[in-house]
C-alpha cells in the first residue's frame, strides 16, 4: 500500500474514532440528568442500586436499575470518590447521567457515566 494511499485513510479513522467516544463525553457533561430520584434498594450481587426515577414535574416514572460504568465519576456530597456503590446510599437522592444504551427489561438497566449523591 503506497504512503500516499495510507495517508488518505487516516481522514476517515480520525473521524470514525471522534464520532465513537462522542456520544458518551457529550451525554456526560449535559445539563440535567436523565435520571434522577431517590435510592430505594441495593442489590449486592450487581453492585447495582435501584432509583425511583422522577420526571420533571416531580411524577414518578418507574425504578431503573443503575450500575457504574467502568469510567463513571461518583459524586457523594460534592466530592469525587472511588468506592463502589453500596447499601449506604439507599435513601439519598441521586442524579445520574447515563450512557446510550437502556436494557429493555422490567425494571429497565443502564449503567452511569456520572452519578451525582446528595
Amino acid at each position: 500500500m503506497s504512503i500516499v494511499r495510507k495517508l488518505s485513510l487516516m481522514p476517515l479513522i480520525l473521524l470514525l474514532l471522534t464520532l465513537g467516544c462522542a456520544p458518551e463525553s457529550a451525554e456526560k457533561e449535559e445539563g440535567k440528568a436523565p435520571v434522577s430520584g431517590v435510592i430505594t434498594d441495593f442489590y449486592e450481587e450487581k453492585g447495582q442500586v435501584l432509583i425511583d426515577n422522577e420526571e420533571d414535574n416531580g411524577n414518578k416514572s418507574g425504578p431503573i436499575l443503575i450500575s457504574l460504568h467502568t469510567n463513571a465519576e461518583l459524586i457523594i456530597n460534592g466530592e469525587t470518590v472511588t468506592a463502589p456503590l453500596d447499601g449506604t446510599l439507599v435513601g439519598r437522592r441521586a442524579e445520574v447521567w447515563t450512557g446510550p444504551s437502556i436494557a429493555k427489561s422490567y425494571p429497565p438497566q443502564t449503567k452511569a457515566l456520572k452519578m451525582v449523591i446528595h
